[in-house]
Formats: structure tokens, sequence, C-alpha cells
């Protein structure tokens, strides 16, 4: 009996033993040290290898082979041992490079702004307007997975390679609702309380935390239809969390060019009318402009509040789309407010204030959406001379919350605060507009490897990006990776270097002493 029972003492002493090893959390450079320093071993490796530092629950084998073995698997390392040494090399380089498009598999279009996330890292980035990417993954994640999707489609996912990749196709497979589901409510609910449910669950799906972003802006103006300004900066934006006012975030500009401004300069009339509505309100730098959207702002936004004034907007359910296999919501919102004959917006034969909102079924999440303010053609004329914008804003989910992925809209040209208007010309007839596109290209949520903006180098709200001159530094843009993936358009180049190349426009338009 005394022997059963020491040795069932000496069983649980074992078991603990190996659950304290267990649940002992160390990292691998540590694990490779121990491993070295039992075998009588030199441990080589470079100071490079990032993948060293991430911790691990590794349990050790009384074999050094089996040990090696299941330190490759886990850390996609080269691991050789010699009679001295323990020699530690990356299996793929520092840095692979991806190159590609993401198509719809049954047409052949390209799908803009398709969500590239890589699982394991929890970070990624996106396809660019027209669907082409080009970006670089540390090597570390090689052989893990990069996953590609878009609403409406089915996610294909990829194996990091251990070499470079180029001219890759991406093909989605779409994945349409059917027509019964668009007359299909859960439960019984109509529209606004699909709205009002993804609001309330915005301070539990989006980061509550401070998070940065590294992001790519870029502004096109053009002037009866011909390219007349560029404007493109890289950007690092920090966030408080979406507890926090909008106007706590703060942007630092890494760096920004500017060509030569071909653009017809404002009337008096106009400019009087900036002056005007800049005392009263302040300048609202373009940069912020771009940051600003509905879900981050849904219940600060003193003009525009689709996502909380159930009262003046109007609410449709318009059908399902996909997101690999989850539904989708999509709702059409359209301005209702009434007006003081007793009439509602929504009957205007005018103009239309509408737009759509895009609710993940799931965790109810908001992904997209879309805005826009049209004309309607009547016999009478056509509303204040054709004018028209659209704005659009989509969010990508890292790690259990949403981001931000992107702004696409149509701002007036310039900066300016109204628009001259030629029905002969497109966007909405303006003799003058712009397209701006704001793109992040990287989510950062570990406050170590955060580089925090300090007030001094944020850049102000009132500055006017437009008028001020900025360094130019060349080298930058050289070797700017975004650029690859977002190239501008050969017309709109070729158009803005009829007088002299954009480097010379460039750098005549800069803070630089080498004019």
């Amino acid at each position: 009996m005394k022997r059963k029972i020491f040795s069932l003492l000496i069983f649980t002493q074992i078991c603990f033993s190996v659950l304290g090893q267990k649940a002992k959390k160390t990292t691998y450079i540590e694990v490779l040290e121990r491993l070295a320093k039992q075998h009588k071993l030199e441990l080589s490796y470079s100071s490079d290898l990032v993948s060293l530092s991430d911790s691990t629950e590794f349990i050790f084998s009384t074999n050094i082979d089996s040990c090696i073995t299941e330190l490759q698997e886990q850390t996609n390392l080269k691991i050789t041992k010699t009679e001295t040494h323990l020699i530690v090399a990356p299996k793929a380089p520092a840095y692979i490079h991806l190159q590609g498009k993401v198509v719809d598999a049954e047409s052949g279009e390209l799908l803009p702004y398709a969500n590239i996330l890589i699982e394991k890292a929890g970070t990624g980035t996106i396809s660019n307007n027209s669907g082409d990417f080009d970006f670089k993954i540390q090597g570390r994640y090689a052989g893990s997975e990069v996953q590609f999707s878009f609403l409406g489609y089915e996610s294909q996912k990829l194996e990091i390679p251990f070499t470079n990749k180029n001219k890759l196709t991406i093909k989605l497979i779409p994945k349409p609702y059917t027509l019964a589901d668009i007359f299909v409510l859960p439960n019984g609910n109509e529209a606004v309380d699909i709205v009002k449910r993804a609001v309330k669950n915005i301070k539990r799906n989006y980061a509550r935390n401070t998070f940065q972003m590294e992001a790519f802006y870029r502004n096109t103006n053009y002037r009866d239809t011909v390219a007349s300004q560029l404007i493109e900066a890289a950007l690092l934006i920090q966030d408080k969390g979406i507890t926090k006012p909008a106007e706590t975030s703060r942007i630092q500009i890494q760096e920004i060019r500017k060509s030569k401004n071909y653009l017809v300069p404002e009337s008096q009339k106009e400019k009087l009318w900036g002056k005007t509505f800049e005392r009263m309100f302040g300048h609202n730098n373009i940069l912020y402009r771009s940051y600003n959207n509905y879900v981050r702002s849904y219940n600060t936004s003193w003009y525009y509040k689709p996502l909380t004034d159930y009262d003046n907007f109007k609410y449709e359910f318009e059908g399902f789309e996909w997101l690999d296999s989850i539904k989708v919501y999509k709702i059409k919102y359209t301005y209702d407010e009434r007006n003081i004959d007793g009439t509602r917006a929504s009957e205007s034969k005018y103009a239309e204030r509408a737009g759509y909102i895009y609710i993940n079924s799931k965790d109810w999440g908001i992904l997209k959406i879309e805005d826009w303010f049209k004309p309607l053609v009547t016999e009478e004329k056509l509303f204040v001379d054709n004018y028209f914008s659209k704005k659009e804003m989509g969010y990508q989910k890292i790690n259990g919350k949403y981001y931000l992925k992107y702004t696409h809209d149509f701002p007036p040209a310039n900066g300016s605060f109204s628009d001259s208007r030629n029905p002969d010309t497109p966007y909405g007839g303006k003799r003058q507009w712009a397209e701006a596109t704001l793109l992040i290209t990287n989510v950062i949520t570990d406050k170590k490897e955060m580089d925090k903006i300090r007030y001094r180098e944020k850049l102000a709200r009132d500055e006017n990006s437009y008028k001020t001159n900025y360094p130019y530094n060349p080298e930058f843009w050289e070797n700017y990776n975004v650029l690859k993936e977002n190239p501008v358009e050969e017309r709109f180049v070729k158009e803005m270097e009829w007088e002299k190349s954009l480097n010379i426009q460039f750098e005549e338009n800069s803070t630089s002493t080498n004019k």
C-alpha cells in the first residue's frame, strides 16, 4: 500500500512538473540558448531574426534532433547542428514581395480595395483602386497564409512562399444572394432596427484603445477633365479609440509632395465666401478631412448623421451580400427631413441625398458605407447645375476589431468651398473637381511598436496643405512601396507634364533649398 502511495506521489510530482514547464512561457532565443548550453554548443544567430523574440511554451525533448525539428516548424528558421555550434539562419529572406491582382473569377473584372490579411501577423493591406497589389511581408511569415477577401465573394487563401512572387492572379468567386433573401429580415425587424443594432455594437466592434495607422493619401485635381494638380503624402495616424472624440486623433506627415497648380484661381466672390466660412468654422485640413468617416464620428458629427438621426432619415432593406459564408445586410438610407411646407426631403424631384450601409449579420460590424448627393433630371431643370458628390469608406477586421481600410471622395478642387460649373464635363458637371483617396497600409495595435506622435509633431487641423510648401525627399518616393501598389494613371501624368516633368514640379513646390 505504501509503495502504491509513493508511486502515486511521484507520478503527481512529474505531472505538475510537466504542466509547470508547459505553462511557463519563454522566448525562442531563450529556448535555443538553453538547448545549446545543455549540449555544450556555441549558439550562432543574427540579431535581425525577429521571430526569435516571439514567446513560446516549447517543451523540450530528450532528443536534440527532435527539438531542432520542432523549432524549425514553429519559427520557419533553419537550425543546423555541428560538432561545435548550433547555427540559426532564416529559411526565407528578410522580406518577401508579393505582386499581382485580385479579379472576379467569372468575369475577370479587377476588384478594387480587396482586403489582404496576413492572419498570423494580424496585419495586411488592400489592393489599389485598380485591383492591383504589390507589398512586402516579413520573411518570418513564409509558410503561413495570406487571405484575400472582398464583399460579395468567397475568400481565397494563399500560402506565403519563401521567395518573391510576381504576376499573381487571385481569382475570387462571386457569391450572389438569392432573390428570396431580398425581402426577408430576421425576426421581423425593420431596416432601421438593423442600423440601430450595428450602432449599439460600435463600441464593442471598433478599437477602444490607442492604435496607429500608416496611410497613403492621394489628391488628384482636374480642370475641364484635364489633370491640373497632384498631391501625395505618406502619413502616420494616431487614434485614441472609438470612445474618444474624433478631434483627439493626430496626423503626422512623414513625407509629402505637390505638383504645380494649373487650376483656375477662385473668383473674388468665391475667395470672400471661403474666408467667411473659415472665420466661422476654421479651415479643415484636407488630410484630416480624408480621415473623417461616419463610424469614427457617428455620435459627434454636427452635419450629417445617417447612423444616429433616425427622425430625419428613412431606411430600406436592399438585400444581402456575402462575405465568405457570412450574410451582409445592405441597407439604403435616404435623407428625409421635413421641409417648411410639410413635404419630406426624400420627396424632392430635384436631388437625392442617400447612401448604403453594409452590416455584418454575425457581429453587427459596419463593413462599408457609401454616401452620395446626386441631382435628379426633371423637365424643369437640372438641379444646382448638375452638382454631384460621393464618398465611400470601407473597414477591415484585424484581431477581432474593425479599423478604417480606405476612404474615397470627390471634394471641391484646391480646397475651395464652392466650384464653378460646366454641364459638359463629367463628375456632375463641375468645371473643376478633385478625387481624393486615403489608403490604410498598416495597422499597429502593439504600443511597443508605435512611434508616438507628440503634440508638436502633429499636423495642425487648420493648416492649408494646398497652400503650404513642405520639404521634398525624392529618394523616399523612389523607394516608397505603396506607389507600386497605386501608380498614378498614365493619362494623368502625361497631362500634368505638358510643361515640365513632375519631379521638377515637386521640387519647385517644396521648401527645398536646391531650387
